[in-house]
């Protein structure tokens, strides 16, 4: 099953890779290989953007935002993401890209410039030091990852790029405290997400 595309809540999502460097706590991939009725697991990933734009297109979604945030974290799979992208952009969409924050990690180099193509580059921060945010993702990039986070953050900010933080309420109230001064520190605006369990969230 390859759905590189899929339908949530009346928006279009696109699904280009299962790998992630991170494997959260509370991530759905620990509960369940999809969202709502929908496989997300990919038996194939896409090498170029036909395949991934032919089942966008079986959609039948004529406007709005796109979402790029699939099983796993869609810089794995940089070239499509942005070949993707720009052709949606071309045809008039909005695109949002969902993203761990660890690109820059994953392809050895600064890739913010590469991501013109977005609209919005929503960052998961998940918790407010190096050490917190390795207890929650348990990155493979260890200690490095927290502030590889915050380094893309930053360079998607510096370019111009409309960048927003996220974090999941359960770090609790005090973490979420101390995220919110750290990310008014950087001049980026942070949005707290409601912890799903079952695989289904209206608010991606």
């Amino acid at each position: 099953m390859n759905n590189y595309a899929y339908m949530l809540d009346g928006k279009a999502y696109i699904n280009l890779t299962n790998k992630c460097g991170n494997a959260c706590t509370f991530c759905i991939r620990n509960t369940g290989d999809g969202v709502k009725d929908t496989p997300l697991w990919l038996d194939d990933e896409p090498t170029d953007d036909k395949a991934v734009l032919a089942s966008f297109d079986k959609l039948g979604y004529e406007s709005g935002e796109v979402v790029f945030c699939g099983y796993g974290e869609p810089t794995e799979n940089l070239n499509v993401l942005v070949a993707t992208a720009r052709e949606l952009k071309r045809r008039g969409y909005a695109t949002r890209l969902n993203t761990n924050g660890l690109g820059n990690l994953v392809n050895g180099r600064n890739i913010a410039p590469e991501l013109d193509c977005m609209d919005i580059v929503s960052v998961s921060l998940n918790n407010c030091t190096a050490d917190k945010y390795l207890a929650v993702t348990r990155s493979a990039y260890g200690n490095k990852a927290f502030d590889g986070v915050l380094d893309f953050a930053r360079y998607c900010k510096d370019i111009g790029l409309n960048v927003i933080f996220t974090v999941v309420d359960v770090i609790g109230e005090k973490d979420i405290a101390n995220c919110k001064k750290l990310c008014d520190n950087m001049g980026i605006p942070l949005r707290v997400r409601k912890y799903v369990a079952d695989n289904y969230n209206g608010e991606q």
